[in-house]
């Protein structure tokens, strides 16, 4: 079982400060999630943690792996799986070589790509069609799916429900609620405090590219702050 370790985590493109002293641990079997508005750092913390934004820190540890010094390419080998903002399948391939490029690290004969299929059968249905075909929707059950090909133990996403409609967010909502059942940690950064609330067992919220509260999802979603600038009510 292994935990991920983030400690005085700053990020700074040029003299712009996009985050700072970001601390957090993911347990294994947790499932975490970060909040917070447009431009409140929350993308820029988890590419930071992927060694795909400029960055420093005290501590970046995925159980006896220093990520600081790892590089962004070698992550999925430690466990650690990756879906981006903006979702960045390869649209003139399929959906098949799409899944299988996610399980470069491991013997394509033991890919678990029948379990993608299963968890998205739509997938399975459109194996041969080219990515670049697919729906907003499918092209974000692609990215999840790529991701899982490595069997990672870790999971982190990067707004996943951009740009979806209500009912493929709760479709995706259940998809990661059912893989940290089975045991996959996670790390959800989203705009969407519903669902992140939905998701996660405890939530950071971020604002100004600090931690500004942190809590179980729970109380997070009954704080009448919270409630007022991040659900509306």
């Amino acid at each position: 079982m292994t935990t991920l370790t983030v400690e005085g985590l700053s990020v700074h493109y040029g003299g712009v400060r996009a985050a700072h002293d970001v601390s957090f641990t993911v347990e294994p079997g947790q499932s975490l999630g970060i909040i917070g508005a447009n431009g409140a750092g929350k993308s820029s913390t988890l590419k930071a943690v992927m060694g795909l934004a400029p960055r420093q820190g005290r501590t970046i540890r995925f159980g006896d792996h220093d990520l600081l010094r790892a590089p962004a390419h070698t992550l999925v080998r430690h466990g650690i799986g990756y879906v981006p903002e903006g979702r960045h399948v390869f649209p003139g391939l399929t959906v098949e070589k799409n899944l299988l490029l996610g399980a470069y690290t491991t013997s394509w004969k033991r890919t678990p790509i029948d379990e993608v299929y299963e968890l998205f059968p739509v997938l399975g249905e459109m194996r041969h069609r080219l990515a670049g075909a697919l729906s907003g929707g499918q092209q974000q059950m692609l990215a999840v799916g790529r991701a899982l090909m490595c069997r990672p133990k870790v999971m982190l996403l990067d707004e996943p429900s951009m740009g979806l409609s209500p009912i493929l967010v709760a479709e995706i909502a259940g998809v990661l609620k059912r893989l940290n059942t089975d045991g996959l940690s996670i790390l959800l950064v989203e705009q969407n405090a519903k669902l992140t609330f939905d998701v996660t067992t405890t939530c950071l919220v971020m604002e100004n590219g600090e931690i500004a509260a942190t809590g179980t999802s729970a109380e997070l979603r009954d704080d009448p702050e919270v409630r007022r600038i991040y659900l509306g009510l």
